[in-house]
């Protein structure tokens, strides 16, 4: 499972993401942004000191810290600061610190120069205040079980806070106290009127009454009138967006669905399986017969080019109609002989997609393509929020069948099953299971997954069948065919949830040329999860 972080390291700094569209993007980038697993992310740690970090690990932080007086005065003017479109005021004797840019509040602040530095030593305080974009990350304190307040923030669509503290229950999969987390920390939410999400964090060590202390923070904060007020001037909005040119798909291009977005595809591009995504269900690949041009689709919880500070004035974006949508933009770039072309749509009230076409070297005019794919796109019933996909598909039970009574018992993490003798796993190999001969061979890998706060859930397959094993929650299987090795071999996939959220999870893999779907069934009725979600 996955190594827990530093609560300061992992919970304030991931929160603190940069989001917005890429200068370029492949495959593989498209595959991040819609899973949103490798973001790229502004922390308040950065620059060399975030590569000594990662190479060095946790920062040296000091054994003995101020007290923080519970009645400690704020100060209207001397003490008000700005940082993301947010206006609050500091606590006497809170400092700015930073060593990127990035900044912060703390009381009395140590940041060290750049030899210590290299040495693994961070700016820190014993008691600080940051903010950044919440990223979808849920309040911490609201998954300890600690009560969530709504607020009111003058110039803001809604605010929201809670907090906890070193006496909190860890919660794996989210945080564990380390050694130098604050005493108490408390987060607010502030939504602004371009939908963007602003966290506000404050971190107390010593303080005798700290919820106080944070409220008394809390009700000084205000939204930026310089920078978002919602009696300003508007925002760009689609419609004021230049048109673009949508065609007929040409009778030779392949219609299509996905995940309730219907496209057409010229009929000779053919899916790349699971390329460029770690979850192959959320994403689909298709490429050119010579490889030059490529079309992805994503189903995305957030689109990058219209949702990024609420402003749609990036050079090269255009509005296209699109029936039951409240979003169709695509914004097109050329650079390197390179073409792309980064569509977001969503359904009003329901799901949103991102679609990228993309033309390396010698790939020609993709105009014409862009023209016919904007004007193939539409939706289906299953693009309308709260369409349950899962609970439509049909129950994995009836084929599902007892192991043979030879097959030999196997424990991974907690979770149990039932192999063929075959199948063994060497010394050191970590969840996988292989059979090699001079016939035929078969690999069985599980791997697990531990979601943190910022990752999406698990993306389950909703052209497979449904299946909970024991100890689950919810699962997916699927048969399929791989032609990695060049020629078609079974696979089977599966994915399961431990959790009703999706954040703590695992999936199987089973593949090879003596490979059946009839073991693969057998696999499958063999597990048993309940050791994972057991007290």
């Amino acid at each position: 499972m996955k190594e827990q972080s530093d609560i300061l390291v992992k919970l304030i700094h991931d929160a603190a993401g940069q989001v917005g569209p890429l200068d370029g993007i492949d495959g593989e980038a498209m595959a991040r942004r819609a899973i949103r697993h490798e973001r790229t992310r502004r922390g308040v740690i950065g620059g060399a000191v975030a590569i000594v970090l990662a190479v060095l690990g946790t920062a040296l932080w000091v054994a003995e810290r101020p007290a923080l007086p519970a009645g400690l005065p704020w100060t209207r003017d001397a003490a008000e600061v700005r940082s993301d479109e947010l206006v609050f005021e500091l606590p006497e004797g809170y400092e700015e610190f930073t060593t990127t840019g990035d900044p912060m509040w703390g009381l009395d602040p140590v940041i060290p120069n750049e030899s210590e530095a290299m040495e693994g030593q961070n700016a820190y305080a014993p008691s600080w205040i940051a903010t950044a974009p919440a990223e979808d990350a849920p309040l911490v304190g609201e998954l300890v079980g600690n009560p969530v307040t709504d607020v009111d923030v003058p110039g803001a669509v809604s605010a929201r806070w809670s907090w906890y503290s070193a006496d909190d229950v860890s919660l794996p999969g989210y945080w564990e106290r380390k050694p130098g987390d604050g005493d108490f920390v408390g987060e607010l939410d502030v939504e602004l009127h371009t939908g963007t999400v602003v966290r506000l964090t404050m971190s107390l060590t010593d303080d005798e009454s700290p919820q106080d202390t944070f409220e008394r923070l809390v009700r000084t904060v205000e939204v930026d009138g310089e920078v978002v007020a919602p009696d300003g001037p508007p925002a760009t909005i689609q419609e004021d967006l230049p048109p673009i040119e949508t065609t007929d798909a040409p009778e030779s291009w392949a219609g299509a669905e996905f995940h309730g977005l219907t496209y057409a595809a010229p009929g000779d591009w053919t899916a790349v399986d699971g390329e460029g995504a770690e979850h192959p269900a959320d994403t689909l690949l298709l490429r050119r017969p010579d490889g030059k041009a490529e079309l992805q689709l994503a189903v995305a919880d957030r689109l990058e080019n219209f949702e990024s500070g609420g402003a749609l004035d990036l050079p090269g974006l255009y509005r296209f109609e699109l029936a039951d949508a409240d979003v169709s933009i695509v914004r097109t770039e050329r650079f390197d002989g390179e073409y792309r072309a980064y569509i977001e749509v969503r359904r009003a009230d329901g799901r949103s997609y991102m679609v990228n076409l993309s033309g390396y070297p010698g790939a020609g005019d993709l105009e014409d393509d862009l023209a016919a794919l904007l004007g193939s796109l539409g939706f289906t019933e299953e693009s309308k929020e709260g369409a349950t996909a899962y609970d439509k598909l049909d129950s994995a039970d009836p084929l599902l069948q007892d192991p043979p009574s030879d097959w030999r018992p196997e424990t991974f993490e907690g979770i149990r099953l039932k192999l063929p003798p075959e199948l063994k796993s060497d010394e050191g190999t970590w969840g996988i299971w292989t059979s090699d001969s001079d016939d035929t061979w078969e690999e069985l890998l599980i791997t697990p997954w531990d979601m943190e706060a910022y990752d999406q859930p698990l993306g389950l397959d909703e052209n497979g069948y449904r299946y909970e094993p024991p100890g689950t929650a919810r699962g997916v299987a699927t048969v399929g065919t791989s032609t990695d090795t060049g020629e078609p071999l079974f696979l089977g996939r599966s994915a399961f949830y431990l959790t009703p959220d999706g954040r703590n999870a695992f999936e199987v893999r089973y593949e090879g040329s003596g490979a059946t779907e009839e073991r693969w069934w057998q696999i499958l009725a063999s597990l048993d999860a309940t050791d994972l979600t057991s007290p």
